[in-house]
């Protein structure tokens, strides 16, 4: 299930100098900065973005590593799409570093996402584990878990997480909102990540990023989800806008990005403009949208569950699902238990299922 993101509020002394920036206004930033407020701009992944435009000593060190570490990386996506053997589209805060910032390392995020078809999968996890890589065990839910992770430490000592998806989100209530299908022909050229990188188009990219932060976060403020948003907006076109706006109603995800772009215009201080009346009817505007459910951060797990149980397309699945959900693979239990003694492997899944369904009443945030 997904989780709220809660990080800590972004350090006031910095909002107001950093929306100038931003702008391209003078800003006045001040000398030094404490640890808590350091920790904040790094959960915020704003700390580089900071840095390059106050250049506080504090920042320095930090900055330095996230421009070292993503030269590393950068050689290494390269390396993966060429090859992977699969047609792959880079998608989320890797592709977005070398399609809307000055430079990469000023986009900072922890893994690479990649969007594949679904019938490539054996190839491109053979084409991973050739190159080193290792696949983490998963829970089991097929049904909701659409991405399999891939990892590596490289001879620097460097890790290497890759999410491989083939569908754009774990959620079934959001996952057929955009389909690789759909987006393989409207993808770009990513001239950065070599002749196989390919990204998403602006407007799929931002209704993404719409979707990611409440799908995956429920509606989680994070600095660098909402500027993602700014820059794809501010850098579109009136003809993008209108079928950005088509496909989130088609998709049934108008409230989440009207939220979305609330927050960013609000945070980021720009002028209102491309909403969804100026391209939508009312009668568009005003429908019932299930997937606004995840914009209540006071929504129980349980209601969560209830939601995409009912995404999915029949009471077989539905079934099918909760069977994964309270019995996951006895690889799974094992690596998260710590043990391989099968005599207590069925209080382990007893316990487990007690703790289930405890969570099922807690709210997400």
């Amino acid at each position: 299930m997904a989780d709220f993101i809660r990080v800590a509020p972004f350090p006031p002394e910095l909002r107001e100098p950093l929306r100038a920036a931003l702008r391209g206004e003078p800003a006045t930033w001040p000398n030094t900065l404490g640890t808590h407020d350091i920790d904040a701009l790094e959960e915020h992944g704003a700390l580089p973005l900071v840095y390059s435009f106050s250049h506080i000593p504090a920042l320095r060190e930090r900055a330095i590593r996230e421009a070292t570490t993503e030269a590393i990386r950068h050689e290494e996506l390269r390396r993966v799409l060429g090859a992977l053997g699969v047609f792959a589209l880079v998608v989320k805060g890797s592709a977005l570093a070398h399609q809307l910032y000055p430079a990469p390392e000023l986009r900072p995020r922890g893994d690479t996402d990649l969007l594949i078809d679904a019938a490539d999968l054996d190839a491109a996890r053979a084409a991973l584990r050739a190159l080193g890589y290792h696949e983490a065990t998963t829970s089991g839910d097929e049904l909701a878990l659409a991405q399999r992770t891939f990892s590596r430490l490289d001879d620097f000592g460097c890790p290497h997480v890759l999410d491989v998806h083939w569908e754009i989100a774990n959620t079934p209530l959001f996952a057929g909102a955009l389909r690789f299908a759909e987006l393989k022909p409207r993808a770009v050229a990513i001239d950065a990540l070599g002749p196989h990188g390919h990204g998403l188009s602006h407007v799929d990219a931002l209704l993404l990023a719409c979707i990611h932060r409440v799908a995956h976060h429920h509606d989680s403020d994070r600095l660098i989800w909402l500027y993602d948003i700014h820059l794809l907006r501010e850098r579109m076109s009136a003809e993008e806008h209108r079928r950005f706006w088509e496909l989130a109603a088609d998709g049934g995800m108008v409230e989440i990005c009207e939220r979305g772009i609330a927050l960013a215009g609000d945070w980021f201080g720009a002028e209102p403009h491309d909403r969804a009346a100026d391209y939508l009817g009312a009668d568009r505007r005003a429908r019932t949208e299930t997937s606004s459910l995840y914009l209540d951060r006071g929504l129980r797990r349980g209601g969560m569950l209830a939601a995409n149980l009912v995404a999915l397309p029949s009471w077989r699945a539905r079934m099918q699902r909760l069977r994964q959900l309270a019995f996951p693979p006895r690889r799974y239990m094992e690596e998260q238990f710590g043990t391989s003694n099968a005599a207590v492997l069925p209080w382990l899944y007893a316990w487990r299922g007690v703790r289930g369904v405890a969570r099922l009443f807690r709210r997400i945030a």
